[in-house]
């Protein structure tokens, strides 16, 4: 079966590749040329330990680039879905082969996946002369040649690779709410994130409050518990192997903290937000239709 989702990655990178080039690279550099001010000073970092001290800076700046793309992405996605309808470009999208459930799935691809593996990987590239430049500051220049960067970037391998692959475990439990919000937008416009966010607030707390019913709120602090669990599951486990250098801990923590996470996929609680994801797209791709 032919599918255009290439195509259709191809037209959101060139209609939104300023802004994800924007929320990559701006936050990194901004803080690189802070610390290449003369006056700025780098305290409270523990001086015994450079390689430790560079190489959480290296983790540090990779995640930190790596959250920021992710929420700039999913803050984006519900407005996303009223877009073609807006700009009338819906017209020219429909006329094309592809299905309106490709472009939908593309969109969500893009800025849900791509776009903060992309930030992952300028986090990682900047995190290394960030990390130079925060050892520079407080043991002087001499002290970077001094860093094993080799075992640095062996050290952060495991912890990239488990969060490359957590990001498309994030995605598909954040798939509900994704759904949700991009069919709320897209049937109710502009009120409709504000009706799900505000109403689906005041129903679970009507429902404990007044009713004693507990199972909606503890379902949703499941799917936020079960979300963030899909890119790590036990930091303190490797903050430990961090602190000891140990790099075949570290792959160790990688393998079984995937291990855990996947298999909480074939659990009924994914099951049924698996199903909530289905009717929010379903709902999508109905407007889509309806709006040619």
């Amino acid at each position: 079966m032919n599918t255009h989702i290439p195509t259709l990655l191809l037209r959101e990178w060139m209609q939104h590749k300023r802004g994800w080039l924007t929320a990559a690279f701006a936050p990194p550099l901004l803080f690189l040329c802070i610390l290449l001010i003369p006056s700025a000073t780098v305290q409270g970092l523990p001086g015994d330990k450079l390689p430790l001290t560079a190489t959480m800076v290296l983790a540090v700046s990779t995640m930190s680039v790596y959250g920021i793309c992710l929420l700039i992405a999913l803050f984006q996605l519900p407005g996303l879905a009223r877009r073609d309808v807006q700009d009338r470009s819906i017209e020219f999208w429909l006329s094309l082969p592809g299905r309106p459930s490709e472009s939908i799935a593309a969109t969500v691809l893009a800025h849900a996946w791509l776009a903060p593996l992309g930030g992952l990987l300028v986090g990682t590239l900047l995190g290394g002369p960030i990390a130079a430049a925060v050892v520079a500051k407080q043991e002087g220049l001499a002290a970077v040649g001094t860093l094993p960067w080799g075992e640095m970037l062996t050290l952060v391998a495991p912890m990239l690779l488990r969060a490359i692959v957590g990001t498309a475990l994030l995605l598909l439990w954040l798939a509900p709410a994704i759904f949700t919000l991009m069919a709320a937008s897209a049937w109710l416009k502009r009120l409709g994130v504000p009706v799900v966010l505000v109403g689906g607030g005041v129903a679970v707390t009507v429902l404990k409050k007044a009713y004693d019913i507990e199972w909606p709120l503890q379902a949703l602090q499941s799917l936020v518990q079960q979300a963030s669990h899909a890119l790590f599951g036990s930091e303190m486990v490797l903050g430990e192997a961090l602190k000891a250098g140990d790099t075949a801990a570290i792959w160790q923590w990688a393998v079984q903290d995937l291990g855990r996470a996947v298999s909480q996929l074939a659990s009924l609680e994914f099951i049924g937000w698996a199903a909530v994801a289905a009717a929010g797209f379903a709902l999508l791709v109905l407007k889509r239709q309806r709006a040619g």
